[in-house]
């Protein structure tokens, strides 16, 4: 008898581990089905920003992108289509998300032996703004007006050597970032570059938001007055700096940090864990470069310098300068040729750069900055080219890159100008305060 209870009991246990098995089954297949379902919805919501327009969306003309870049925040466009600029009225580079919003970007456009030749490059850090777009699909296309009050959409064939995707983060705000997925893709003989925008749990473990730089630094000490060196100040302001961001919630890299020997020299800011190329493989949208100035000359003239890329906005430029003057109680530089007070663009011409890279010019502009640290993270928006021809340095392996990152040089002031530098050591906060709030602000960073 003890036997036989014993088979019954076992019997029902083996009967509920049935029964549960079969529940869990149950809600594994109802768990799919819906995600199915979601996918179907996600599916029928991402095309029906196409469907809208599509009637307007011609399928034989393709508008051919000839370069597509991200620069710090923003992402541009060039291209060109062969269309005839008869009854034109206007043209422009709309980006369209699920909910039939539309967003339409400055575009320049011109008509060369029937080809019409269109940019959004105006200015490189302008644009679409990656940073304000919503969780949603946004589809790119030119859109034409004319004359006559028609309107067609033409689907962007791309036409350059870039064929991989683009992962873009944003900016740490709350804590929270959204990641930006951009590519072509080709649906139902629509072409199209599609900007996926979904939330990301937290930025990836090599992915940055600010890029800090203590100039000089190893065997460069920099400028030096006294028993004072520009590449300890700055590094000191840097640590500063970095301390102030993160508490915003924003994440750091700093190119140095205090270690480094005599090793650490201008020759090898391109090797594999070199400055530019660390600032390059960051993932950040901004680069700050910290610098103390200095004059060959005895002057009682100083002042604070921001260095920002040719062909950009320069309101971000402006609002550093103007805020560390107002909240370091600091002065603008008097050096002559400035674009605005406190902020330069100093430029380095083609014919000048053939020491340094090849003979091809890989830029978009005339002229390139000067400065290697904006520059050469800045790849093709800012003309990028050092290749290995000067043997002294190593090769920039992101001088084709087609996303970069927007750099800032600040001179904070000059060593050998007492005002300025007791004004640096004695309010070194301040300093990196207006720096921190010029970010905050500008970024709409809460």
């Amino acid at each position: 008898m003890k036997r036989k209870g014993k088979h019954r009991k076992k019997k029902s246990v083996l009967k509920r581990k049935a029964i549960l098995l079969l529940l869990l089954i149950i809600i594994i297949l109802i768990y799919m089905s819906t995600q199915n379902k979601d996918v179907s919805n996600d599916v029928a919501l991402a095309s029906s920003a196409i469907s809208e327009i599509e009637a307007l969306i011609e399928k034989e003309i393709y508008a051919e992108v000839s370069r597509y870049i991200v620069y710090g925040t923003h992402l541009n466009i060039e291209g060109n289509i062969n269309i005839s600029e008869e009854g034109i009225e206007k043209v422009e580079v709309v980006a369209i998300n699920t909910n039939n919003e539309e967003i339409a970007l400055d575009t320049t456009y011109e008509c060369k032996d029937g080809m019409l030749e269109f940019s959004t490059l105006d200015k490189i850090n302008t644009g679409l703004d990656l940073e304000k777009l919503e969780i949603s699909d946004y589809y790119v296309f030119l859109k034409v007006d004319y004359t006559s009050g028609e309107e067609k959409y033409y689907s962007l064939s791309n036409k350059t050597e870039y064929t991989d995707e683009i992962n873009y983060y944003t900016l740490t705000r709350n804590d929270s970032n959204n990641k930006v997925n951009i590519k072509f893709e080709t649906d139902n003989n629509i072409s199209s570059l599609v900007l996926s925008v979904t939330k990301a749990d937290k930025l990836p473990e090599d992915v940055y938001d600010v890029v800090i730089d203590p100039g000089h630094g190893g065997s460069d000490g920099g400028a030096v007055s006294g028993r004072y060196e520009e590449a300890d100040i700055v590094l000191e302001c840097a640590e500063k700096l970095k301390e102030k961001l993160e508490a915003l919630g924003l994440k750091i890299l700093m190119t140095r940090d205090g270690t480094e020997t005599d090793d650490y020299t201008i020759y090898n800011i391109y090797d594999e864990d070199g400055r530019v190329t660390m600032a390059n493989e960051s993932g950040a949208k901004i680069l700050i470069s910290l610098h103390l100035n200095s004059n060959e000359v005895d002057t009682i003239d100083g002042g604070v310098e921001v260095y920002a890329s040719p062909n950009s906005d320069l309101s971000l430029a402006k609002l550093l300068a103007d805020n560390i003057v107002s909240t370091a109680n600091a002065t603008y530089s008097k050096m002559e040729s400035y674009k605005e007070e406190g902020v330069y663009v100093r430029t380095i011409e083609v014919e000048n750069r053939r020491r340094y890279g090849s003979n091809s010019y890989n830029g978009i502009f005339d002229s390139i900055p000067y400065l290697y640290i904006i520059r050469e993270i800045g790849g093709i928006a800012t003309g990028a080219y050092v290749d290995g021809t000067d043997n002294s340095y190593s090769e920039n392996i992101y001088r084709n890159s087609n996303v970069g990152v927007e750099g800032y040089l600040i001179e904070l002031g000059y060593i050998n100008v007492n005002r300025d530098l007791r004004n640096i050591l004695n309010n070194q906060d301040l300093y990196m305060e207006a720096i921190v709030d010029s970010i905050k602000d500008f970024y709409e960073i809460k």
